[in-house]
């Protein structure tokens, strides 16, 4: 009889195991680390279960054996007389074994243990399921860490893949990046390289205040940007220095309390950096998450890149192979073209050789070398300054040239290779003076540097002594008799001192004044009918009342118009000659 008991016994003991095993993997099937956890807690409860079970199978040994004989303990070490102490134990078994598969049902549908039986809650195995409990919030914690992780590399996976014009793609890049950690502001800068080295710029920003980014460029080593390019490393701060960056919202704005630079590195090359601004501080996994996305990000950059510099190679090859093609085209035509060519040069040097006896035999020219040494001269120069080739020979060009600032001037200029053109004044062997008009040439070769300098110039010397003494002449006549220069509109332009003292004007009165201001104001009139008449003739001989010193007097007048190249009026030179005493009309009388 109590041998069946205890073959019943173990079958409800092995009944129990099997039902919480298989409603344990039913519940939680497809849960990798819900499953490995309550497997764990099957596993612990049941070692609990087999050593209290254990326990009381060994209350069976009987413990009054102590009257027996001795030779009657080697046969009889069993009784069965505490029975029913051992069904009381196994029905607490069996209750504990059915509490303990409920509570391990709600440990997998993350339910509270809070209200435990009190059958188990001071026993090991409460204490064990509340462990569970523990480690399989732990597990669950780490696991949705990983997820976050995960999904966000998925996320940014796809993102990354849709590639557009760098600022718009830079801009994807940092908006989802802040928005998925659940930062306050970031930014995304590219690396770039210059003369001066590498640097930063910045691509795109997110909620970002710092305007002193958007135009600069931020060299390696510079600042917390510059170091983090430089040490390839994250910059993690929990301390931000005051006034480095401020988040501002429609409340008002505050220091944030993290700050996280990552560099973008690809095989050990930087290509960008990334900064990231929170109020609240950064996990270890959001870290190691910003850490793998950046070298994500990193490779997509170093690939637009690569694609735009292939892009800019194929298109540069394109082009030279384009103008290679061009090149070969024009070379054949040059090829064919060549004979022609030099026919043209031979023909062309023929007619040069002649032009240049023209110009020998009409005008003066001489050679200087840079330093204003005299190296040849034609025979025109040779015969008016009466020096020899060899006479000349070497000379500096201060022995018949004056020396003086503009002398010096004009071949300071020369050395650079500016021509220089005006009037120069020379003298001969005997030291007399001579003129010369004409232009001083550098002679540029095909380095693009002077080597030699051409004079070609005409000796008007006799020319400058004509215009000399007709300037006398004028001097003269401004002197003697009260001389008016006119603009065309019959404007004041200048005037000789006795017209000025005639007429009580001054120098810085005189351009105000216009023709009317001296006529008569009863001859205005009459005068602008005979304008057109004085204004069409070289010369005119006129009479003019003038108002002068509130008198009205009568002067015979000589009106020169001048002339620009196209004919337009240059000036009108009016001269005073005499006072008529006899009133008569106004007339203009054409003088031949």
């Amino acid at each position: 009889m109590m041998k069946r008991k205890l073959v019943l016994l173990s079958a409800a003991f092995i009944a129990v195991i099997s039902g919480l095993t298989a409603s344990t993997w039913t519940v939680f099937a497809g849960r990798v680390f819900v499953v490995a956890g309550l497997a764990g807690a099957a596993i612990l409860i049941v070692s609990i279960m087999m050593g209290t079970w254990l326990r009381y199978v060994s209350q069976l040994v009987v413990t009054s054996s102590a009257s027996l004989h001795p030779a009657e303990k080697k046969t009889q070490t069993l009784s069965f007389g505490n029975i029913r102490t051992l069904e009381e134990n196994q029905a607490a078994i069996h209750t504990k074994f059915e509490l303990s598969a409920k509570y391990i049902a709600r440990l997998g549908r993350g339910e509270s243990l809070d209200d435990m039986d009190a059958l188990l809650r001071d026993d090991t195995i409460g204490d064990a399921l509340f462990q569970i409990k523990a480690d399989m919030l732990r597990l669950k914690e780490e696991e949705d860490k990983r997820t976050w992780i995960t999904e966000g590399l998925a996320r940014f996976s796809e993102i990354l893949r849709n590639r557009t014009a760098l600022d718009v793609y830079s801009n994807d890049i940092i908006s989802n990046l802040v928005r998925y950690i659940k930062a306050n502001q970031g930014g995304l800068f590219i690396e770039y390289q210059d003369d001066d080295g590498r640097y930063l710029e910045m691509a795109a920003c997110y909620a970002y205040e710092k305007r002193k980014y958007l135009n600069q460029r931020i060299r390696e080593g510079q600042g917390l940007l510059g170091q983090a390019m430089y040490e390839k490393d994250i910059v993690f701060l929990k301390e931000i220095p005051d006034g480095y960056v401020k988040i501002t919202s429609g409340l008002g704005e505050a220091t944030p309390r993290n700050l996280a630079i990552v560099p973008l590195i690809f095989n050990e090359r930087t290509y960008g950096v990334i900064e990231i601004a929170l109020f609240t501080i950064l996990e270890p996994y959001q870290l190691e998450f910003l850490r793998k996305v950046s070298e994500n990000i990193a490779s997509e950059i170093a690939s637009i890149q690569s694609i735009s510099h292939t892009q800019k190679l194929l298109d540069d090859s394109k082009t030279l192979t384009h103008e290679l093609q061009q090149r070969e085209e024009e070379m054949q035509q040059n090829i064919e073209e060549m004979a022609t060519i030099q026919e043209q040069m031979h023909r062309k040097q023929n007619e040069l050789n002649s032009y240049m006896s023209a110009i020998n035999n009409t005008i003066a020219s001489a050679e200087f070398d840079m330093q204003g040494h005299f190296v040849t001269a034609n025979d025109i120069f040779l015969k008016v300054m009466g020096y020899s080739s060899d006479d000349l020979a070497g000379l500096h060009y201060n022995r018949f040239m004056k020396e003086d600032t503009a002398s010096a001037m004009m071949w300071d200029n020369l050395r650079e290779g500016k021509f220089f053109h005006g009037e120069f004044r020379m003298r001969d062997k005997n030291g007399k003076e001579l003129w010369l008009s004409g232009t001083f040439n550098p002679i540029v070769t095909g380095q693009g540097r002077a080597e030699k300098v051409m004079m070609f110039a005409q000796f008007t010397t006799q020319e400058k002594e004509k215009i000399n003494e007709m300037s006398v002449l004028v001097n003269a006549l401004k002197s003697t008799l009260p001389v008016v220069e006119f603009n065309a509109d019959f404007t004041c332009r200048t005037a000789s001192e006795k017209f000025m003292k005639l007429f009580g004007f001054t120098r810085m009165t005189l351009k105000t004044k216009t023709i009317y201001d001296i006529l008569d104001p009863a001859y205005r009139t009459i005068f602008e009918k005979i304008k057109p008449e004085v204004l069409g003739r070289d010369f005119s001989s006129v009479l003019l009342p003038m108002s002068q010193d509130g008198r009205t007097a009568t002067y015979e007048t000589s009106v020169s118009v001048a002339l620009h190249t196209d004919g337009s009026i240059a000036r009108l030179i009016m001269i005073l000659v005499k006072e008529v005493d006899v009133e008569e009309k106004v007339q203009v009388t054409e003088t031949v």
